[in-house]
């Protein structure tokens, strides 16, 4: 594994997981608020009008992708691409950077065994429930320190520390994004894939399916710290793919935005 440098990003303000943020909801009656209100029971009923069965597939895997991917959620329109690509890459660790309610684990676990993949996941809320897997290893930690961790818990596991699916889905900031860069980049192995959720993050979004994504005004935190470290201006609302610095970029703007690096040299 090759430490490589990170000469494009500036940080404008220290990240530190001890201060307090702010919250990730429109304060109540604010225009964001109210256009919330209306459009979520819409998004209801458009969802369970318009909803179609998934074609036949005698994987049962892809089969678990897709039952997951009918909940309308904030990430459910890139479920099977999170899939698809993760087999792809034939990850034998992936580390998870924000797990939550473990939609994205139970994913990777999909692509794992498969694989013979070992999965890392890192939250600072207990999730040590959301999977079973024996493949999957879960701390609880900011996740810029679990970085610093990380050789010493790969050792532990009989692992070699480098990333080969790194999936970034945390706080949104773009402080935070910047530092999270900086601390697991150097980590990834030459063949490495960095998925990146909300990257189009706004408090009305796009979706292909018609409905309105509902979210939070993250100031482009999460997009313009990829920008600063490819060192390029991106267009978040479109969707592209691009060669850059290295790294093949791909972007989809719908659900909260999506964008996939893949280390190309």
């Amino acid at each position: 594994m090759n430490e490589i440098t990170i000469p494009n990003v500036v940080v404008g303000q220290s990240y530190d997981a001890s201060v307090p943020r702010p919250p990730m909801c429109a304060p109540p009656w604010s225009g964001s608020w109210l256009a919330h209100k209306v459009l979520r029971p819409y998004n209801r009923l458009r969802h369970a009008l318009l909803r179609r069965d998934r074609i036949d597939t005698r994987s049962r895997a892809i089969r678990n992708v897709h039952a997951l991917a009918s909940s309308l959620t904030d990430i459910d329109e890139h479920l099977e691409t999170m899939y698809v690509e993760g087999l792809l890459c034939r990850p034998r660790l992936i580390v998870e950077l924000g797990v939550r309610g473990g939609t994205s684990t139970a994913i990777f676990e999909q692509v794992a065994e498969i694989c013979g993949s070992t999965i890392i996941s890192g939250d600072i809320d207990d999730c040590s429930r959301v999977a079973r897997s024996p493949r999957w290893h879960f701390f609880r930690d900011d996740d810029v320190h679990l970085a610093e961790m990380f050789p010493q818990h790969c050792q532990q596991l009989g692992i070699a520390p480098e990333v080969d699916l790194l999936f970034i889905d945390t706080s949104h900031y773009y402080d935070h994004t910047v530092e999270e860069i900086r601390a697991w980049f150097p980590l990834l192995s030459r063949r490495a894939k960095v998925m990146f959720h909300d990257t189009n993050l706004r408090d009305v979004g796009p979706r292909k399916d018609g409905c309105f994504q509902l979210g939070w005004d993250n100031q482009r935190g999460v997009i313009r710290a990829i920008e600063e470290y490819l060192g390029i201006q991106i267009n978040e609302r479109e969707q592209f793919s691009d060669v850059v610095s290295g790294w093949l970029l791909r972007h989809w703007p719908n659900c909260n935005g999506f964008t996939i690096l893949d280390r190309i040299a």
